[in-house]
């Protein structure tokens, strides 16, 4: 939660990851999230990238194309929009931080991730109702999650949290790391979603960090017992052929 980015350098120093979630633009920001980065760029440390609203505003735009160029990110998150914007494959304008509605199918969302991936070196998550996470050579759709993530404040910034935590753990493959959080954060959800006491969005938000803590307490335990609700499948991304 740093906002100066002169601690950057001792804070990369610590062996952890860094977040940059792209949810206030101004030009002191922009400059600092450069500057983060760079920093743990220059360690080794894995950053995430979240670009909030990325397609919102030509200033935004501005700002993804300076943070693309001057940063590299070990994982790039976002909705459909966010993604298709770096790609530089949306004229359509976003409202706000919400994806519009889709009209790809799932190959062509899953296309978008693995490009970018491709181009950047990245691993790509690429959110939405099913998830798509691509290295840009091995890539996956995730279908688990509750409709409860999409009707909260922060899901999508503890996502990138999550994250990064994967990241710091595991830095030998970070599309295992990244799919790892993916389940983790999304199978809590499913679970939260469950219990008895949740009636809605306001009651669903203690459980779901509830569920977070036992099911990572599961995870570093090396009891799988909570990824048999996994829904994860790799996908043929060959194009089809046209006779």
């Amino acid at each position: 939660m740093a906002n100066n980015a002169d601690e950057a350098p001792e804070l990369a120093a610590l062996g952890g990851s860094l977040v940059v979630n792209m949810g206030t633009v101004t030009p002191d920001g922009i400059a600092s999230y450069v500057k983060a980065a760079q920093a743990y760029n220059a360690c080794g440390g894995p950053v995430v990238f979240d670009p909030v609203g990325a397609g919102a505003t030509s200033l935004r735009r501005r700002a993804v194309t300076r943070l693309m160029s001057d940063c590299y990110f070990e994982v790039v998150k976002g909705n459909e929009n966010e993604i298709s914007v770096l790609l530089g494959e949306s004229a359509a304008q976003q409202r706000g931080v919400d994806s519009a509605l889709s009209t790809l199918s799932d190959f062509e969302k899953a296309s978008i991730a693995r490009k970018l991936a491709a181009r950047e070196r990245s691993v790509v998550v690429l959110t939405g109702k099913t998830d798509y996470i691509s290295d840009g050579s091995r890539t996956y759709s995730i279908r688990n999650g509750s409709e409860y993530l999409g009707r909260i404040t922060g899901s999508g910034c503890t996502l990138g949290t999550t994250i990064a935590a994967c990241l710091t753990a595991q830095r030998n493959d970070k599309l295992l790391a990244t799919l790892s959080a993916m389940l983790l954060f999304e199978i809590s959800s499913e679970r939260a979603a469950k219990r008895e006491e949740v009636k809605g969005p306001g009651t669903f938000v203690p459980a779901f960090v509830d569920e977070l803590y036992r099911t990572s307490k599961l995870a570093v335990a090396h009891n799988k017992s909570w990824l048999a609700s996994a829904k994860v499948e790799e996908m043929d991304m060959t194009p089809a052929k046209n006779f």
